[in-house]
C-alpha cells in the first residue's frame, strides 16, 4: 500500500502531458474566447489563445508549460483548433485569461534560494532535488502582480519530486502545502535587480513619493499600519517578523495596495 501511495504522489508531482507523445493537443474553441499572447525569444509579440496549464493544486506549472495557438493559425471553418505545448523557457512573457481575469508572467532573472534552502533543511533525497531544482535555473517565469515603477511579482517554488519512505511522503505533503499558501512575493524598482519583498522594504521603495508616505504614516492603507511594520525591533525580533513574512497574501494585499497607487501617482 506504501509502495502504491509513493507511485501515486510522484506521479501526480509530474508536469502535465509528461506521458503525451504529442507536443500539442485538440481544443474546443469559444466564439467569445478572450485572446492573449505571448513575446517570444526575439521580441515578437503574437496574439492568440492562451491556455494556462497550473491549477490551484499546482499553480507552479504555469512557471513551466503553456498551450498556444495564433490568431493568424486559427481555422474559422474548425471548431476545435491544435494548441502547441510551449515551455516557457523559450518565451520573455505570456498574457493569458483565466475566466475574466488577464493574468500576465514574465521571464526574471531570479534564483529562488529560499526554496532550495528549504530543500536542504527537509532532507532526504527528495530535498537534495529539490534544492536542485531551484538552484539550477538563474531565470523564472513569475507572475505579474504589479505592473510600473514598482514591479511585484508572484512566484512559486519547484516542489519535491521524490518520495523514499513514509517520512519523505510526508515532507512532501507538506512541502507542496507550503509551496501552494506562500509563494516568494518579489519585487523590482525602476527595471532595477529583482529581490524578496517583505513589510520592512516598503518605507524605502515608497520614500521618495510624499504622497504615499503620507498617506502610509497617518495608515490610510488598509493593509499597512505604519506603528506595526515601522516599529524598532531587535536583531531576534526581526528574525521572527522574517518568518512571519512567509504569509505571502498579507505582503501581496500590501504590494497591490501601496504600489499600485505609488506607481499611479509617483512614476517619473
Amino acid at each position: 500500500m506504501k509502495k502504491k501511495l509513493r507511485l501515486l504522489l510522484i506521479i501526480m508531482m509530474l508536469p502535465i502531458g509528461f506521458f503525451a507523445q504529442e507536443n500539442e493537443f485538440e481544443y474546443e474553441l469559444n466564439p467569445k474566447e478572450k485572446e492573449g499572447w505571448i513575446i517570444d525569444k526575439k521580441g515578437n509579440k503574437i496574439e492568440g489563445i492562451v491556455k494556462l496549464m497550473g491549477s490551484f493544486d499546482r499553480p507552479w506549472i504555469n512557471q513551466q508549460k503553456v498551450r498556444f495557438i495564433a490568431k493568424t493559425s486559427i481555422d474559422p471553418n474548425k471548431k476545435r483548433q491544435k494548441l502547441q505545448l510551449l515551455d516557457v523557457n523559450d518565451l520573455q512573457a505570456y498574457a493569458a485569461y483565466d475566466q475574466d481575469v488577464l493574468r500576465q508572467f514574465e521571464l526574471i532573472k531570479y534564483t529562488n534560494f529560499r526554496e532550495a534552502n528549504k530543500g536542504r533543511e527537509s532532507g532526504g533525497i527528495g530535498g537534495k532535488i529539490k534544492a536542485l531544482n531551484n538552484l539550477t535555473a538563474s531565470t523564472a517565469m513569475a507572475e505579474t502582480i504589479v505592473k510600473g515603477p514598482i514591479t511585484v511579482y508572484k512566484l512559486y517554488g519547484i516542489p519535491t519530486s521524490i518520495a523514499a519512505n513514509s517520512d519523505e511522503i510526508q515532507q512532501m505533503e507538506k512541502d507542496i502545502r507550503n509551496i501552494k499558501m506562500n509563494p516568494s512575493i518579489l519585487v523590482a524598482k525602476n527595471s532595477g535587480k529583482v529581490e524578496p519583498l517583505s513589510s520592512k522594504n516598503f518605507k524605502k521603495l515608497t520614500e521618495d513619493c510624499e504622497h504615499v508616505r503620507a498617506k502610509m504614516l497617518q495608515n490610510e492603507y488598509a493593509s499597512y499600519r505604519v506603528e506595526k511594520e515601522e516599529k524598532k525591533r531587535s536583531k531576534i525580533g526581526s528574525l521572527i517578523k522574517d518568518e512571519a513574512e512567509l504569509d505571502s497574501a498579507k505582503i501581496q494585499n500590501m504590494a497591490v495596495e501601496i504600489f499600485t497607487d505609488y506607481n499611479a501617482n509617483c512614476s517619473k
